[in-house]
């Protein structure tokens, strides 16, 4: 006997789902979307490290 897709299942699995708060981003004004924020304090590190060019295997087997 065939239970059309339409109807749920009769048998509760009894899992109960939680509530969970729903997660929101607080909007910014326009002024501090536009200007940015003036405590803000850039901690990221740049290191300079000169390029190394790598070369081919052509220009290693003839020396160019």
């Amino acid at each position: 006997m065939c239970i059309p897709h339409g109807t749920g299942g009769t048998i509760s699995s009894g899992n109960v789902k939680e509530k969970k708060e729903r997660k929101s981003i607080k909007r910014v004004s326009q002024d501090a979307f536009e200007h940015g924020d003036p405590d803000f304090v850039d901690e990221r590190v740049r290191e300079d490290k000169p390029v190394k060019k790598e070369t081919s295997l052509f220009a290693k087997l003839f020396g160019e």
